[in-house]
């Protein structure tokens, strides 16, 4: 017979037996990832929020070198000022399904079991983390994952794939052109064909990367096959757009919360060129000295009609897409022909988008908490459903066949 999962084993006995038992929430994060850095600051912030009354924060750090690391000092931000510190002082470790329980072991000759968890909860961003690298190696072992899971995820990764996907349910986007590193090189001159159609400026993105990460902007096509080169440094797939000058920028973040899309607030993003990664990240003192230089207001200060359509076409994307948890999903807006384009979609948004939920009434304990609670109700769900066939495939089959 098959067993119900940890998870929900747990989860009844705290909330229908009386026992105070926690559920140990795996937090995970870091990653071989161009935002490594990033995501270290959205867990960190996370699990200082989290309801420690209700469950127990367990820190799982995986390194740029992949090596994965446990321990309470994880928990706070200057660990990871010196990574000598944590290669020292936290533990190695490795995850494991142990007759159904989910295991960090120790590594090396002698093996120990350092803690279980019950819902593993990433908070990783870009490619090879949050592309549903690190949920799809979660699913393996079976453990449940609190978000969105690896078909999403690697769906909104690849903005190419996340806009046929929207094209496909009449959703907006962009006039584009998308090819890899492998079509550039076989036949370049088709592809500048291809771009010829579209009309400048352009703008060229790595299409598997976020955080505006490698992305160029082209006024001119004497610029295009230099500014290409660039891009296909950051990624082997590469998406060219056309650049809208006279746009505005907005997001707006949705919550799966029991069987009910929530919107949040709209942000406007301000600036008047393109967000590098720089640009919304890395801000320093001397850079303050720019005004508006990088600007976000919430709510937005747009028409009644407009904030509607955003909404609408953000729930219907997000289903679309069958995501879970929070997802932000970008916007431009074209001024001049007052038309409304879906730029791309995070299923982890950076720090989650707990601010755009405050005038919600929902506050970052609570955003994270409907998270967990709609995991582990797919949880449930899951252990109701079929896992094996048992058929006759191997009764007569012998090795010579």
């Amino acid at each position: 017979p098959i067993k119900s999962s940890a998870a929900s084993d747990v989860y009844k006995r705290q909330e229908y037996r009386g026992v105070n038992m926690k559920l140990n929430i795996g937090v995970i994060f870091g990653g071989n990832s161009l935002e490594h850095e990033l995501s270290i600051l959205t867990a960190v912030q996370a699990m200082d929020n989290i309801d420690k009354e209700r469950y127990e924060v367990v820190p799982i750090y995986i390194a740029k070198d992949l090596t994965i690391y446990a321990g309470g000092m994880l928990r706070y931000i200057d660990s990871f000022k010196d990574f000598r510190l944590i290669n020292k002082y936290a533990t190695k470790v490795n995850i494991v399904n142990k007759k159904g329980k989910f295991i960090l072991e120790t590594t090396g000759l002698i093996r120990r079991e350092y803690k279980e968890i019950h819902l593993a909860f990433p908070m990783v961003h870009g490619k090879n983390t949050e592309d549903g690298a690190i949920v799809g190696y979660l699913e393996t072992l079976g453990i449940p994952v609190i978000g969105s899971d690896i078909y999403s995820s690697a769906a909104c990764q690849d903005k190419v794939f996340t806009k046929e996907i929207l094209r496909a349910n009449n959703l907006p986007t962009i006039d584009y052109v998308d090819f890899t590193d492998i079509d550039y090189k076989m036949d370049k001159e088709d592809i500048f064909k291809q771009i010829d159609k579209l009309t400048y400026p352009l703008i060229i993105k790595p299409a598997r990367l976020g955080s505006s990460i490698g992305i160029e902007v082209v006024n001119r096509k004497e610029e295009l096959e230099s500014s290409i080169d660039k891009v296909l440094l950051n990624d082997e797939r590469v998406l060219v757009e056309e650049y809208v000058a006279n746009r505005r920028e907005f997001n707006m973040s949705v919550l799966l919360s029991k069987g009910k899309l929530i919107g949040s607030v709209i942000e406007e993003i301000e600036k008047k060129e393109p967000c590098s990664y720089y640009d919304k990240y890395h801000k320093d003192e001397d850079d303050s000295k720019e005004e508006d230089s990088f600007k976000r207001t919430y709510p937005a200060n747009i028409s009644k009609s407009l904030a509607e359509e955003i909404e609408k076409t953000s729930k219907k994307a997000y289903k679309a897409l069958a995501l879970s948890g929070v997802a932000k999903i970008d916007y431009i807006y074209d001024q001049k022909e007052k038309k409304l384009y879906i730029n791309e979609i995070n299923t982890i948004p950076n720090f989650f988008s707990h601010h755009l939920f405050d005038d919600k009434n929902i506050d970052y304990r609570e955003l994270l908490g409907i998270m967990i609670k709609e995991a582990i109700d797919k949880v449930n769900k899951k252990d109701t459903m079929i896992k094996t066939i048992n058929d006759k495939m191997f009764k007569n089959v012998t090795s010579k066949d």
